[in-house]
């Protein structure tokens, strides 16, 4: 069994490429249609993983097959709903109100779990969770309860809702990935499943006329799309399992909130935004509740 510790950093490393995805996923969702986007991104990363891991896949086979709809349905949800849903929410709605959307997954995911798999709730854990939730708010609110009143609700919520439900779902049923799969098997196998179900979707925005903002974009633009296909794309995935399967899925739900506060800081040291207290607060709020969440209770 591998040491929770590997698990933890597994997650933090796919909430910390998340964060940029969500940074530049904003910035490049207003040039880049969520349909051509999401296959731009998901296209290569599959033709990546297929070049990697190919002969790793033919050992596996009869696991794929037997578990087909376990792939098909993470590969639904993980590859083209939460990433599509969240791209075609942010055309609309603010990335403050997205951002509390995804805050409220690990909550979302214990209560999965509780209905599905009957996993008890944890008052500590749940608690926890609400600590994390307080110090995304606190964050995204910048400080301020009056930024609250700006929150405004149009169909770019709508969707953005749809994503966090779509990522809270994938988290509690990865949990049934069969241990004899190697993750990146597993993953390769999902993308790629994921990436042959949206295809027709894509091509049916290339029918549309939708594909020629390729040849508008700029060098820093493509330079964004290449960091989504391998980060966000890639190596969150196969970092994200790999701590789900360790530590498992409600404990591994809870670093979903730990993608804002990383959001946060890459746009402080990469796009030069000043830092304020607020910053030095929330993360103090989401970093307590990520370790009650996670803390080892010992038996007396």
């Amino acid at each position: 069994m591998p040491s929770p510790l590997y698990g933890y950093l597994g997650l933090l490393f796919a909430a910390l490429f998340w964060g940029g995805n969500f940074m530049f996923g904003k910035i490049i969702s207003a040039d880049i249609p969520p349909i051509i986007l999401n296959f731009s991104r998901w296209f290569p990363a599959a033709i990546i993983l297929l070049l990697l891991f190919h002969r790793r896949l033919k050992p596996s086979l009869g696991l794929i097959r037997r578990y087909w709809l376990l792939l098909t349905a993470l590969g639904i949800l993980g590859i083209i709903f939460f990433p599509v849903f969240l791209y075609q929410g942010l055309l609309t709605t603010t990335a403050l109100n997205a951002s509390i959307y995804l805050a409220a997954v690990p909550m979302a995911t214990l209560l999965i779990n509780h209905l599905i798999f009957r996993d008890p709730i944890q008052p500590r854990m749940l608690f926890g969770a609400m600590l994390s939730f307080v110090g995304v708010l606190y964050l995204l609110i910048q400080g301020d309860p009056s930024n609250i009143l700006h929150v405004n609700i149009n169909n770019g919520d709508i969707w953005a809702i749809g994503s966090a439900l779509s990522w809270a779902v994938y988290c509690s049923i990865v949990r049934l990935k069969p241990s004899q799969l190697p993750n990146s098997v597993f993953v390769t196998a999902l993308v790629a499943i994921g990436v042959l179900l949206f295809t027709p979707v894509y091509l049916y925005a290339v029918i549309q006329g939708e594909s020629a903002v390729y040849a508008e974009l700029s060098a820093n633009q493509w330079w964004i799309v290449l960091y989504l296909i391998v980060f966000p794309s890639i190596l969150s995935y196969v970092f994200w399992n790999y701590g789900i399967g360790v530590v498992g899925s409600a404990k591994g739900a809870s670093f979903t909130n730990a993608v804002p506060l990383f959001a946060a800081l890459l746009s402080i040291l990469i796009l030069r935004e000043p830092i304020h207290v607020y910053h030095l607060i929330s993360s103090i709020l989401i970093i307590s509740g990520l370790v009650l969440c996670n803390r080892k209770v010992r038996s007396s």
